[in-house]
């Protein structure tokens, strides 16, 4: 059994055109004979494009089985709160859990969320929330509950899941997208020199992901891979406890602000997909 794995692919910040991606990936799916494709978040600033995009792909490569979950960027447009704890669409996996035909294996998704655990401002949620209101993208997000609310119902939402799996015996392949691990963030830039720019260091970590998920996952043994994104580069996978974490961010391509190691949008996906064989 196949299972590739890719996250942040950012189409239309990357000026990606939705055919040229879909003929690339689909053929690529298929060519490699891959059994599953799973994706972490961020396809488009758009929920419904990133909706009709795996419809579109399912459609190219019916014997793949495609599983996706929302990352901040796909919940930015034409997506409620509640459409996307509750969106009707079977590939959609958040809070959701599927059975590997054949095998002990399980997969579980969720969208994930931030708690500010990774920041030195953990303890002073609302200086976070003002300068999340001023400088932070995902303030435009629908969202009727502080940040801490919204962590706590994705490790509710996980443990219930990973109860289940522990009972049924399954070994667990985990998909989110925002980082759960603080060992997973790159190492504080050099050019960090002012107070200025560490309280922008900071208030940036605080909206990366949360320590607690990881601490869930790495309490249940069966648990043994961690799919995640949100945070771009290079990252090498990280083995803690029982399971390894992935990051298969392609990342963002701009003149100012260039995150490949690719020359073309084909050759960092291709560079950045994961594959992996149960």
């Amino acid at each position: 059994m196949k299972i590739a794995v890719s996250s942040d692919n950012h189409l239309d910040v990357n000026q990606v055109p939705v055919d040229t991606a879909l003929d690339l990936q689909a053929d690529w799916l298929a060519r490699q004979s891959i059994d599953y494709y799973l994706f972490a978040g961020d396809l488009f600033n758009d929920y419904l494009k990133t909706r009709d995009y795996f419809t579109r792909l399912q459609t190219r490569v019916p014997q793949t089985h495609i599983y996706y979950i929302l990352g901040n960027h796909d919940l930015l447009n034409h997506v409620t709160a509640g459409q996307a704890e509750h969106a009707a669409d079977p590939r959609y996996l958040h809070n959701r859990a599927v059975d590997l035909p054949g095998s002990d294996w399980r997969l579980i998704g969720n969208n994930g969320w931030y708690d500010y655990s990774f920041s030195s401002y953990y303890q002073q949620p609302a200086a976070v929330e003002s300068w999340k209101k001023v400088y932070w993208l995902d303030s435009s997000i629908d969202q009727p509950e502080s940040d801490q609310a919204r962590m706590e119902h994705v490790l509710q939402q996980t443990r219930t899941l990973l109860d289940s799996a522990q009972r049924d015996h399954k070994q667990v392949l985990f998909l989110t997208h925002f980082i759960p691990c603080q060992h997973l963030l790159a190492p504080k830039p050099a050019g960090i020199k002012t107070a200025r720019t560490e309280r922008f260091y900071q208030m940036i970590n605080a909206m990366l992901g949360s320590n607690r998920l990881g601490q869930l996952l790495e309490s249940y043994p069966n648990v043994k891979a961690v799919f995640c994104g949100h945070v771009h580069g290079i990252h090498p996978p990280l083995t803690r406890a029982n399971l390894t974490y992935f990051n298969q961010a392609v990342g963002v391509h701009k003149k100012r602000h260039d995150e490949w190691q690719a020359a073309t949008f084909a050759d960092q996906w291709k560079r950045t997909v994961r594959v992996i064989e149960l």
